[in-house]
């Protein structure tokens, strides 16, 4: 008897290797596309964080910057156009918003693209912060009376291309009252964008105004209109004097004692001397207060020392300064050094009684 075999047909359970294949491709591309959207999010975030900051690093140093600008008294000779020397009535906040902190406020860049603010303290030391980071570029012009109506002012560096002074700026330099500052920004991208702001000295452009007479002296009229003369009254004819009678002899009136000098005390502190100690153009020039230096000082030979007087001292009328052995004489802004090597030149501030001298010798070091 032969034995029947049922035949059994199995259905096929889960998914084929080619299905399986394709889930897992499709879940790669989709894997990868959320990824690149992550990491593209990412990135903004992060530009996006990058260009805030710059922005307030931006608005925080032209804001420091405008706020000096307009409560200064006066403006140092810079070393180079990328540097603005401030004076200022220490009263006032200085660029770290402290009072009767400095009087003497310096923005420059340092190596590190970064804008610093340098003081010279109160009491002479100096001291040097950072105000912003990511600054590429820094631009001080200088506004001028250019002679035109639609535009009267035109801004100029104090240097010119050869690093000569400027003498359109030089000559109308205890005038100027406006300072154009350019600043470029590092946001991270390509690109570094350069921003103009113009301040204006409030103090100084009041004082120019109250002194002569609400004519400005940076822009200065052209021509002073002559004033109309009036008609000559026909004189009356006189009649006879009577002759006067003697008049007795008047008591010699005792001479008056010259008045007291005007020194103030401080003035020392207020007087700041800048100059070269070395010949490479690479080393900045030293700026210090004359109440600050004592004994002799290495100066480089055949250059000059600007003098500057931050005028919250109040009168200096009273002030003279001696060049060597020469006579004195009113305070001058630039002094000459000797040429030769080991030559000395001695200035001595004068009031009353007082003497202040300060001796220089010159060097030829590199």
């Amino acid at each position: 008897m032969k034995r029947k075999i049922a035949s059994q047909r199995y259905s096929q359970a889960g998914v084929s290797l080619i299905e399986l294949m394709v889930g897992l491709t499709v879940g790669l591309i989709i894997t990868a596309g959320a990824f690149t959207v992550l990491f593209s999010n990412q990135k903004l975030i992060l530009e996006k964080d990058v260009m805030d900051r710059s922005q307030e690093n931006f608005r925080f140093a032209s804001t420091t910057i405008t706020r000096l600008v307009r409560q200064a008294t006066s403006f140092g000779f810079p070393a180079n156009n990328n540097e603005l020397i401030v004076y200022f009535d220490s009263s006032q906040r200085d660029c770290l918003g402290e009072s009767n902190h400095s009087s003497v406020n310096t923005f420059k860049l340092n190596t590190d693209n970064e804008l610093v603010c340098e003081l010279v303290l109160n009491d002479g030391t100096i001291q040097t912060v950072t105000l912003a980071k990511n600054v590429s570029g820094l631009k001080v012009a200088y506004g001028i009376q250019n002679g035109t109506g639609t535009t009267p002012l035109a801004y100029q560096p104090y240097l010119d291309s050869s690093d000569a002074i400027n003498s359109a700026v030089d000559v109308v330099w205890g005038t100027i009252t406006s300072v154009l500052t350019q600043m470029s920004i590092n946001d991270g991208s390509a690109q570094q964008p350069t921003i103009d702001f113009v301040a204006t000295s409030h103090l100084r452009a009041m004082t120019q105004l109250a002194s002569t007479g609400g004519a400005s002296l940076v822009n200065p009229p052209s021509t002073t209109p002559t004033t109309p003369t009036t008609p000559t009254t026909p004189t009356t004819p006189t009649t006879p004097t009577t002759p006067t009678t003697p008049t007795t002899p008047t008591t010699p009136t005792t001479p008056t004692p010259p008045p007291t000098p005007n020194c103030p005390n401080d003035i020392l502190a207020k007087i700041t001397l800048t100059y070269d100690t070395s010949k490479g153009t690479d080393i900045p020039l030293v700026t210090k207060t004359w109440g600050a230096m004592s004994g002799s000082t290495g100066v480089f030979k055949g250059t000059t020392i600007k003098l500057a007087v931050n005028p919250s001292v109040g009168s200096t009328v009273d002030w003279k300064i001696q060049e060597n052995s020469g006579a004195f004489s009113a305070l001058k802004e630039e002094y000459s050094l000797p040429s030769g090597n080991g030559d000395k030149m001695t200035l001595t501030l004068k009031c009353g009684d007082t003497l202040s001298p300060l001796e220089f010798v010159t060097h030829n070091n590199n």
